[in-house]
C-alpha cells in the first residue's frame, strides 16, 4: 500500500488500536508510522541509548511492552540506566525493563493532536518493523523535554525509504517443570487480585522484557482477555491464546500454540511467597 492509501484508510477507523489496524491491512506498525512522515510523525535515531537519555528526562510517562498476546502498561520515570553483556536495562521505581539494543532498528516520535489533546509518543520497531517497546507521554510528562527528544533524535533524511526485513522466525521455548490445566494462569490472577498480592509479571517482545512487581487488585474479563487494571499499572491478557501453561518451581509461564513464552507470573516480593506457593499447590494438573 502507498502512505497515502494508509493514510486514507487510518481515516475512516481512527479509533481502532494501531496494531489491530495494521493487521487488517497487512503492514506493520513501522510502515503505518512512516505513512505519516511529516505530520503525525518524525522518524528518529534508533540508538538506544540515545533515546533513553531523552526518555529519562520526559519525567512521568507510561512504558508499554507487548507480544502478540500480552500487553504490560507501567507509568512512572525512567532512570537508573546500566549497561552489561550487551543489554541495557532500566530499574527505576515502577519501570524495569531489559533492553536488547540491538533489535532497535527503527524509531519514530509520534505527536498527534486529538479532542483530549496531544497524543505523543517513542515507538521502537526491529529490523521486520515489529514493535519492540513503546514511550507514551502523560499529562504530566515534561512537554519541554519532548520537543528537545524530537529535535535533537530526528534524522536528516525524513523521505528515505523504510527498509524493512522478513519477520523472524517464531522462537519456540522447551517447557520446564510440569504442565498445569487450563486456566491455571487466570485462577491466580482472580484470587491474587481479591487478596491484593504482590506479583511478578514479565512480559517480552523481540528486544525488550518489561517486568512489574507489586500487588493486583482489578482484575476483570473482557471478551477473550483478562485484564489487570490498577492505577499505574495495566495489563491484558489473550485466555484463548494460551495453549499450555507449565510451573517451573515457583514460576508460572504460559505459552501460544507455537511454543512461544506469553507471559511469566511469580510471587511479587518475599513477603508473597508463602501465600503464592500455596495457590499453586492448589491449581490441578493436566
Amino acid at each position: 500500500m502507498t502512505p497515502e492509501e494508509i493514510r486514507t484508510a487510518r481515516a475512516k477507523k481512527p479509533r481502532v488500536f494501531a496494531r489491530d489496524f495494521a493487521e487488517e491491512l497487512g503492514i506493520t506498525e513501522a510502515e503505518l508510522c512512516a505513512a505519516f512522515l511529516g505530520s503525525r510523525s518524525t522518524r528518529i535515531s534508533a540508538d538506544a541509548r540515545k533515546i533513553l537519555v531523552r526518555v529519562c528526562a520526559l519525567g512521568e510517562v507510561m512504558a508499554l511492552t507487548r507480544n502478540d498476546s500480552c500487553v504490560l502498561e507501567k507509568v512512572g520515570h525512567y532512570g537508573n540506566v546500566a549497561e552489561a553483556d550487551g543489554a541495557i536495562t532500566v530499574e527505576n521505581g515502577t519501570i524495569t525493563l531489559r533492553l536488547d539494543p540491538a533489535q532497535w532498528v527503527h524509531a519514530f516520535a509520534w505527536d498527534e493532536e486529538t479532542p483530549k489533546g496531544p497524543k505523543r509518543s517513542v515507538q521502537i520497531y526491529d529490523a521486520a518493523g515489529e514493535a519492540v517497546h513503546k514511550v507514551h507521554l502523560r499529562e504530566a510528562s515534561d512537554a519541554a523535554a519532548w520537543a528537545a527528544l524530537v529535535a535533537e533524535l530526528a534524522l536528516a533524511d525524513q523521505t528515505a525509504p523504510l527498509d524493512l526485513a522478513p519477520p523472524p522466525a517464531p522462537v519456540a521455548v522447551s517447557p520446564r517443570g510440569e504442565r498445569l490445566a487450563g486456566g491455571a494462569v487466570e485462577k491466580l490472577m482472580y484470587r491474587a487480585g481479591e487478596i491484593g498480592l504482590s506479583v511478578r509479571f514479565t512480559v517480552e517482545s523481540h528486544g525488550c522484557c518489561e517486568t512489574h512487581r507489586g500487588p493486583i487488585h482489578r482484575v476483570l474479563p473482557a471478551g477473550p482477555w483478562i485484564n489487570v487494571l490498577d492505577p499505574g499499572l495495566e495489563l491484558h491478557l489473550r485466555m484463548d491464546h494460551m495453549a499450555q501453561v507449565w510451573r517451573d518451581g515457583d514460576v508460572v509461564e504460559a505459552f501460544d500454540a507455537a511454543g512461544g513464552l506469553i507471559v511469566q507470573m511469580a510471587a511479587g516480593e518475599e513477603a508473597a511467597a508463602a501465600t503464592w506457593g500455596e495457590m499453586l499447590a492448589a491449581l490441578p494438573r493436566a
